[in-house]
């Protein structure tokens, strides 16, 4: 058994980088060590003990559910470095998502909790690299999603010392985590980061970006509420939070039902799920962490196959085409695809939490944004339609 899971969860993500950067100029050969890195890591944090490492003064700690997410997460960039064999990506993308794993395990394993926000930083810098790779003279997206991170680092910093000292300031700890949550969530009105992002970025690097990172940006935040589980009966934690994820849901929706082409409707379903996603910090203890990662799941899925789907129907494969549909419909989290799990689980436990409005209201919305977002995909579908069948008749 290894001796130190957070040493290796610390050091070993950024010792791969490393080789990967440095082999840059064979991607073949980068790709390849990547991956190897990617799944050698994998399987000593299978091996590794949930132990502590102390540095500092400070502690990291690994248990059973950090050890699960920094699991998918490298496998995540392990597949992302397998695909790039077939389809090139921007340099930077691969071995700065691998090195990104590096802080984002230090930011939920460290205790304090309040710690962790320190880590934000370099989580959203390699992030960013990563965006931006490949994309010379675009830096507005990867720079607004620094900025947007970078925004929350006071308010975790602020939530950790409200902990101590709640009487400090009037609005209180919960709600001050409520609003660093919407911010490196992306709800509303915090969301201008998240369609430009995942417009630019590679379809290769979303999976990771908006699945496997935003998941443990969510521990961090769901760290708080295991240790204060009062904060969630907060008014104004609930109210903010259950409108924010609405009004995200819906306006994803509607911004998918005017989608001018694929990106557009990509990046618009991904910011109704992101609010979905948003949501769950709603739902009391282990239900709500336990929906975020079927949400997560559902979502990695999705990514997954519109990404490979996009890039097979540049190549005017057909099949291509279908899989970004299917990708699409499971990222919207309808019956019979991968995304239908999470998404039930959250419309049956939001009634309850309605507040003072009706329990209808809250549901309502979502399934208006989801409805919405159906009206999107077909719109698009029948460019899919289009295509395959011109496609056919060329063929014959």
């Amino acid at each position: 058994m290894i001796d130190s899971g957070p040493f290796l969860l610390i050091v070993g993500p950024l010792a791969g980088a490393v080789v990967v950067w440095l082999l840059g100029r064979w991607p073949r050969a980068a790709a390849i060590a990547g991956a190897v890195a990617a799944a050698g890591l994998g399987l000593l944090l299978a091996l590794a003990g949930n132990d502590v490492w102390a540095v500092y003064g400070r502690s990291l700690a690994l248990g059973d559910g950090v050890r699960a997410v920094f699991q998918l997460l490298l496998l995540l960039v392990g597949v992302l470095f397998l695909l790039s064999l077939r389809w090139p990506i921007g340099r930077d993308t691969a071995p700065a998502s691998l090195a990104a794993v590096s802080p984002l395990a230090a930011m939920v394993m460290i205790q304090p909790l309040a710690l962790g926000a320190f880590f934000l930083i370099p989580v959203a810098a390699l992030l960013a690299a990563a965006v931006q790779s490949g994309r010379p003279g675009k830096i507005g997206p990867a720079w607004r999603y620094l900025v947007m991170m970078t925004l929350a680092l006071p308010l975790l910093l602020l939530t950790g010392w409200l902990a101590s000292t709640p009487a400090a300031f009037p609005l209180g700890a919960a709600r001050v985590l409520a609003l660093a949550a919407m911010i490196v969530v992306g709800g509303f009105p915090f969301y201008m980061w998240v369609r430009p992002a995942a417009r630019q970025a590679s379809p290769l690097l979303l999976p990771f970006l908006f699945g496997g990172a935003q998941l443990a940006l969510l521990l961090l935040v769901f760290g708080w509420l295991m240790a204060r589980p009062d904060w969630q009966a907060d008014p104004g934690f609930q109210s903010w939070l259950r409108w924010s994820g609405a009004l995200t849901v819906l306006l994803g929706g509607l911004l998918a039902a005017t989608a001018v082409d694929g990106d557009d409707l990509l990046a618009s379903l991904l910011l109704l799920d992101m609010g979905m996603g948003l949501l769950t910090l709603l739902l009391p203890g282990k239900m709500g962490w336990e929906t975020a990662v079927a949400i997560h799941l559902g979502r990695v899925v999705a990514l997954l196959l519109v990404g490979v789907g996009r890039l097979m129907w540049v190549e005017r494969s057909k099949f291509g085409a279908v899989l970004w549909l299917y990708g699409s419909l499971t990222l919207l989290g309808l019956p019979l695809t991968a995304g239908f799990g999470g998404r039930w689980a959250l419309l049956n436990a939001l009634p309850g939490l309605g507040g003072e409005t009706p329990a209808i209201v809250l549901p309502g919305l979502l399934l208006l944004g989801t409805a919405c977002g159906l009206w999107g995909i077909g719109r698009r579908a029948h460019g899919l339609t289009h295509f395959t069948t011109e496609r056919a008749e060329g063929e014959a």
